[in-house]
């Protein structure tokens, strides 16, 4: 009996060391894509957009890997994807990948920056000022204390839709006048 426990063991401790090694190198494999493809795009400019895509498209098959394992990696892996998605003019991916983050891991540290980022998103390159202010106001509900987005939240709403023209005379005229 206890050398049938033994041998049960044995095939089971295989199976898993087995099974989780290819998940290990496809992890592996991917960073180091991940990598080469982040050094050779051209910088925070991007110089190749199609590089920048596969870039995002690894960057998510990686986290997808990643999701139950290391949520940090996960996280750090969705916003920079998001970013560049974003920098390559591609909103509406930025947005679903800002989204898995803050609507997916609201409890994460870095939940609020892509919830804002959501926000951001919609208003300043899809010009969705509905859908921005939703976003932002979700925002302030939901993380009233954020040290490092709460003041732009309440900016970006007060200032949602007016032109740089009418900020600017609002501004003027909250000046003391001398």
């Amino acid at each position: 009996m206890k050398l049938q426990w033994i041998s049960t063991l044995a095939v089971a401790g295989a199976f898993f060391c087995c099974t989780n090694a290819p998940k290990v190198d496809k992890v592996a494999e991917l960073n180091k894509q991940l990598t080469e493809l982040d050094q050779s795009m051209g910088g925070a400019s991007v110089t190749d957009k199609s590089k920048a895509q596969t870039f995002i498209k690894t960057a998510e098959e990686l986290a997808s890997l990643l999701e139950k394992t290391d949520q940090n990696q996960y996280v750090d892996l969705l916003l920079k994807a998001a970013g560049l998605a974003k920098t390559i003019e591609n909103p509406n991916k930025a947005i679903e990948l800002y989204q898995k983050v803050s609507d997916g891991l609201p409890q994460h540290p870095k939940a609020p920056t892509a919830l804002f980022m959501t926000g951001f998103v919609y208003e300043n390159d899809l010009n969705n000022i509905d859908k921005a202010k939703a976003v932002y106001e979700s925002f302030l509900q939901k993380y009233p204390n954020d040290p490092d987005f709460l003041d732009d939240a309440q900016n970006a709403l007060k200032m949602l839709g007016k032109t740089p023209d009418e900020i600017i005379k609002e501004f003027e005229q909250q000046q003391p006048k001398q």
